[in-house]
């Protein structure tokens, strides 16, 4: 039981050293970088869209849908992080390895959006749509400013994930339990 004890002790160790040196490299590399406004910039502005150009009837139900989008995402996120497929660079806020931006933001209100334009469609069509456009577009454009950086996963892997979120967030967006009392 000591040895199990002490294997748990040195591995706390050695992580709390990590943590200090990330949180010192994000203070001296990240924070107020230009990477850093845009990532500020990005919840900013998308929260401004969002509040600007919501269905004001619809904001309950897409509130849950994206909460889903969010918590869902975050936690692929922390898996591929901590299995070392993906990283995330000049992260927002040090004390993740997420890139909240991304996950608490930029895809809840862009799914959000997507299920209330055009509500006729169908959310298979508009799920492959949003994929390929997060997949196809929107990681690679992360990759390229140095936001993301893939190490063992290929843009066509998050193409099915997505559509999953999509129809899973649309999903509970349709419900129609979500009367006011």
């Amino acid at each position: 039981m000591a040895n199990k004890t002490l294997i748990y002790d040195r591995y706390f160790e050695k992580q709390s050293e990590l943590h200090d040196e990330k949180l010192q490299i994000w203070m001296d590399y990240t924070l107020f970088s230009w990477r850093w406004w845009l990532g500020v910039f990005l919840i900013l502005l998308l929260v401004g869209f969002w509040i600007k150009f919501r269905k004001k009837e619809s904001t309950d139900r897409l509130l849950y849908a994206g909460l889903f989008v969010a918590i869902f995402s975050s936690f692929l996120d922390m898996i591929g992080d901590f299995l070392g497929i993906w990283d995330y660079r000049y992260e927002v806020f040090p004390l993740t390895s997420n890139y909240l931006p991304w996950d608490l933001v930029l895809l809840p209100i862009s799914m959000m959006f997507f299920i209330q334009v055009k509500p006729k469609i169908s959310p298979i069509i508009k799920a492959v749509v949003y994929s390929a456009l997060a997949s196809f577009i929107g990681l690679p454009l992360l990759t390229w400013i140095g936001l993301y950086k893939p190490i063992h996963w290929n843009y066509l892997y998050s193409f099915p994930i997505l559509i999953v979120i999509y129809l899973s967030g649309s999903y509970i967006a349709s419900r129609g339990n979500f009367e006011r009392l």
